[in-house]
C-alpha cells in the first residue's frame, strides 16, 4: 500500500451566489461554482500521531482545522487505524471566499479513499464533505456546478465558455463563520440565476459576464467601503463580470482578451497582497 501521497486542492470562485434563507439556523444557498486553476498542495503520509503542519503560521492545526476534521471522519466511518502527517503549502488565499479550505478537506478525503481503496461512491463522499462544509462536496469533484441545499446537491454543469479572469484579494478578509451568523437577506430572483445558467450551458459569453451575482456583496460592501472601490477599479480597467466571490473578500473579472489582461496584472500586482490571472 502506498505511504506517501499528495494531491493539488483547487480553489473555487462563485459565479452566481443565491441565499435563499435560513434552515436549523443555517443558511441554504443556490450557488453556481466554477474551479479555477489555484491550488494548495497536500502532502499525506503515515505517522505515528495525527500531526498537521502548514507554510502559513495562521493556519490552525487542530480540531479547527477542516483537514483534522476531514482525516477524523474518515478514520471514524472507515476504521482506519493509522494516523497521518499532512502538510498543506498553502497558495489559496485565507478568509477570500475561494474555499482553501474545503479543498484542502476535499483532497485528504480524496487520498484516504484512494489509499485504502474504499470505492466510495458519488453519495457517500457528498455526505462526507457535507459534514466539514457547504464547499467541501464540491471541491470533491471539482466541476463547474449548481450547488445547493448546504452543498449537498449537485448539478454539474458541461460548459465550453472560454474567457481569461482577473482575482484581486485585497488585504481585508471576512471570517465565512461569523459573517454567515449574522445574515438574514434572502433573495427569491431566479430569472437571472436562470440567465447565468443557460448562459453557460450555451457558452454564451456576452450574456454570462451580465449575470455574476453574489447575494453577500453588498452586506460586505457596507462593512468596508474598499471592497466597492476595487469592484469600481476593475470595471473601470474594462473587466467584465467583475464580482465577490463566496462571503468574500476576494473580486474576480472576466475577459476574452488575454492582452487587457495581462495589462491590468502588471498595472495592480504590487498594489494588493494577492493578484493572480488565469484561463477558464
Amino acid at each position: 500500500m502506498v505511504s506517501f501521497m499528495r494531491r493539488k486542492a483547487y480553489a473555487k470562485i462563485s459565479l452566481f451566489l443565491q441565499v435563499v434563507g435560513r434552515e436549523d439556523g443555517k443558511l441554504h444557498f443556490r450557488n453556481i461554482l466554477y474551479p479555477i486553476d489555484l491550488f494548495d498542495m497536500v502532502y499525506l503520509d503515515v505517522s505515528d500521531e495525527l500531526r498537521i503542519e502548514s507554510n502559513k503560521t495562521y493556519l490552525p492545526n487542530d480540531k479547527r482545522n477542516t483537514v483534522f476534521k476531514a482525516v477524523k471522519l474518515m478514520k471514524k466511518r472507515y476504521k482506519i487505524k493509522e494516523n497521518f502527517h499532512i502538510r498543506i503549502v498553502k497558495n489559496i488565499p485565507a478568509q477570500s471566499g475561494l474555499g482553501g479550505g474545503s479543498a484542502d478537506a476535499a483532497a485528504v478525503i480524496q487520498m484516504l479513499n484512494e489509499k485504502y481503496d474504499l470505492q466510495l461512491s458519488h453519495e457517500e463522499l457528498i455526505s462526507i464533505g457535507r459534514e466539514i462544509d457547504e464547499d467541501t462536496p464540491f471541491c470533491l469533484f471539482n466541476r463547474p456546478a449548481i450547488v445547493e441545499k448546504e452543498g449537498s446537491e449537485l448539478t454539474f454543469i458541461d460548459t465550453e465558455i472560454s474567457m481569461y479572469y482577473l482575482l484581486i484579494k485585497p488585504k481585508y478578509g471576512i471570517s465565512t463563520k461569523r459573517f454567515m451568523k449574522g445574515f438574514h437577506i434572502f433573495s427569491d430572483d431566479d430569472e437571472k440565476f436562470e440567465q447565468c445558467y443557460d448562459a453557460l450551458l450555451t457558452n454564451d459569453y456576452n450574456r454570462f459576464v451580465n449575470t455574476t451575482h453574489n447575494d453577500f456583496q453588498k452586506s460586505v460592501g457596507k462593512r468596508n467601503r474598499n471592497i466597492n472601490r476595487l469592484v469600481k477599479k476593475m470595471n473601470d480597467y474594462g473587466l467584465e463580470g467583475v464580482c465577490m466571490t463566496g462571503s468574500g473578500t476576494a473580486v474576480y473579472g472576466f475577459s476574452q482578451d488575454l492582452d487587457l489582461v495581462l495589462k491590468i496584472h502588471k498595472d495592480l500586482a504590487l498594489k494588493y497582497p494577492f493578484v493572480k490571472y488565469g484561463k477558464i
